[in-house]
């Protein structure tokens, strides 16, 4: 039983560290540049990185994920989960879907 966790692990941290390997690197400002000229949204290079991988990347489970990971940076600086979540979800939704900030 031990063993099968510790797959579980290794395959975890396999998948965290090849999240964003197949996205080249200059899309990363462009898109910084891109969603503060269309929307006037300044979001930081660590954000941008995760809109990338929504928008290239096939499959909505990508759009979702992003959503969280960008939830768990929000957090990690300080915000609430609940306001975070909001925000990382019209973040995503603006930068992949073309829509509106939800007020």
């Amino acid at each position: 039983m031990n063993s099968g966790r510790k797959v579980d692990r290794i395959v975890a941290k396999r998948r965290e560290s090849n999240n964003l390997r197949n996205i080249p690197e200059v899309l990363v400002p462009i898109w910084q540049v891109k969603i503060r000229e269309r929307f006037g949204i300044n979001i930081d290079r660590e954000v941008a990185r995760y809109i990338v991988m929504a928008t290239h990347e096939e499959g909505t489970w990508k759009k979702q994920r992003a959503m969280l990971k960008i939830q768990k940076i929000l957090i990690e600086r300080g915000m609430s989960p609940e306001e975070s979540m909001k925000v990382s979800r019209n973040v995503i939704n603006i930068a992949v879907g073309g829509g509106t900030v939800e007020e």
